[in-house]
């Protein structure tokens, strides 16, 4: 019988170690993935790293792994940036001459995953391009090469690369190279440093405008680094422009603002302009064509939504395009609740482009309120739940600051006092409770003023923005502090007309 017991014993001591070394060796990726390869290719995975190659007469066009999206670099991919790794699919195409392609436009650099540090480029062509793009580091003389893919997109092609696992407070130049090995592209930008105790990013919103495609954006741009050293980069709550389905709006737009837009990280929030029949000239996921993120799933033919981090600050970006009715839907709201659950950074802050509180005619004119009345219920309670500290709007294209609202609708009890900032007198919260609520007007020529309806307890400051001026926002967040610095812009003139600036104190 002991005998027995011994045997039992050795027996569940090697299930145990074969187990064990099995889940070590499996741990985010599979060794043995079941690889379809369509084309000329061939793959294998060594040691968690998958391995392409291919003839020099066909290209990569896609590569999913369990079914997302993956980039190579130089012709391999970690697997254990994917949660698993079972099946992996191979897409080729025949190479074609694409010599006449010279010119690339609407280029945008993003945030593509922060939990691995990884960036994006995104660019459109004319015609389907056959390309490269090569990463020069300040910390390593070697560069390597991204496999780009080339997509159809609203009439034209869309062109995406991805950079893995990239240094922290790094330097790096990305070149976008044709089939003949010349340089059409180049960039340069800087990866936020982890390390930092300040985070500084530009809030801007509504830059549509049909007379100055973004020559407006580009003004206050040069404006924001005479106020700030750096930016780390760039939020913007919707409506790049004025019709979101025409292509050559954007190229005009993004061309315009192309040496800040290509190297300051530029996160997309999708704006009515993008959803809102009126104005999408019958296309579709018009956000999805102009930036590369790590979505989750979901349909983004009328917006996409996401997150990211960056220090100690979780970022939110919501798409209110789900209904005209009601703005943000079900299953959308479902996702923020885990999103929002799951991080354990100390600042939390959401961007989304239909407000739920402003003294604007979306806000509060009685006939055109009515996705921010359900906003305010719906949202509004998720936003305190999960204790949301500031909420980034746009669509309504004036300034706008309101108190902390709870989940009432209420202005909650909060000490404030006035401090000197920067040389600039600034409103202070002490701990709010609740969620505070920012508009910084339009970063086109399309100003507005607030409506006689808004209800003036809700807020700190609520202007209206004159003729000729266009605004921005240019926020710092520490540990204990965020500070917040709206400016209004002549650009008629080229001149501040005026500042408010404001901080919460945890």
């Amino acid at each position: 019988m002991k005998k027995i017991k011994k045997v039992i014993l050795l027996l569940l001591v090697v299930v145990f170690a074969i187990s064990f070394s099995n889940c070590a060796s499996n741990d985010n990726f599979n060794d043995s993935p079941k690889i379809t390869v369509s084309g000329e290719a061939s793959a294998v995975v060594e040691n968690g790293i998958l391995s392409v190659t291919h003839s020099d007469d066909v290209v990569v066009t896609d590569i999913t792994v369990d079914g997302s999206r993956i980039w190579l670099t130089d012709n391999k991919y970690d697997l254990s940036n994917s949660a698993t790794a079972n099946k992996i699919k191979i897409h080729t195409a025949e190479k074609t001459d694409f010599s006449d392609v010279k010119s690339i436009y609407s280029v945008l650099l993003s945030v593509f995953d922060s939990d691995t540090n990884s960036y994006s480029v995104t660019w459109h062509t004319n015609e389907l391009f056959s390309s490269k793009v090569v990463l020069e580091s300040s910390n390593n003389p070697n560069s390597v090469e991204i496999t780009p893919y080339c997509d159809e997109g609203n009439g034209d092609y869309v062109n995406r690369a991805v950079f893995y696992d990239l240094d922290y407070a790094a330097e790096y130049t990305y070149k976008i190279v044709d089939s003949n090995n010349d340089t059409i592209y180049s960039s340069s930008f800087k990866t936020y440093d982890n390390n930092s105790n300040e985070l500084t990013f530009m809030h801007i919103s509504d830059t549509q405008d049909e007379e100055y495609n973004g020559e407006i954006w580009s003004k206050l741009m040069s404006d924001a680094y005479s106020h700030t050293d750096e930016l780390d980069f760039i939020v913007h709550t919707g409506d790049m422009v004025q019709y979101g389905g025409d292509e050559e709006q954007w190229k005009k737009m993004l061309g315009n603002v192309s040496d800040y837009v290509s190297s300051v990280p530029t996160m997309l929030t999708s704006g009515n302009h993008s959803y809102w029949s009126d104005y999408t000239k019958g296309q579709s996921s018009i956000e999805y064509n102009h930036t590369t993120v790590n979505l989750p799933e979901q349909n983004t033919k009328k917006g996409i939504y996401y997150s990211f981090d960056a220090g100690d600050v979780h970022f939110a970006v919501l798409s209110s395009g789900d209904s005209e009715s009601d703005g943000v839907g079900r299953k959308q709201r479902e996702w923020l609740k885990t999103d929002l659950a799951s991080t354990d950074k100390k600042w939390k802050i959401v961007a989304i482009h239909n407000p739920l509180y402003s003294p604007g005619k979306y806000g509060s004119s009685k006939d055109r309120n009515k996705v921010a009345l359900s906003q305010q219920k719906k949202l509004g309670e998720i936003f305190n739940e999960y204790s949301v500290d500031l909420v980034l709007e746009g669509h309504d294209h004036s300034f706008a600051l309101t108190k902390p609202m709870n989940e009432n609708n209420e202005p909650t009890n909060c000490e404030m006092i006035t401090k000197t900032i920067n040389n600039n007198q600034a409103e202070v919260f002490i701990k709010p409770s609740a969620p505070i609520y920012l508009m910084s007007a339009a970063g086109g020529n399309q100003n507005r003023e607030v409506v006689d309806t808004y209800e003036p307890s809700w807020f700190v400051e609520a202007q209206s923005i004159p003729d000729n001026n266009a605004g921005y926002s240019i926020i710092k967040v520490s540990p204990n502090k965020l500070t917040a610095t709206f400016y209004e812009y002549n650009y008629s003139n080229n001149s501040t007309t005026s500042t408010f600036t404001w901080s919460i104190e945890k």
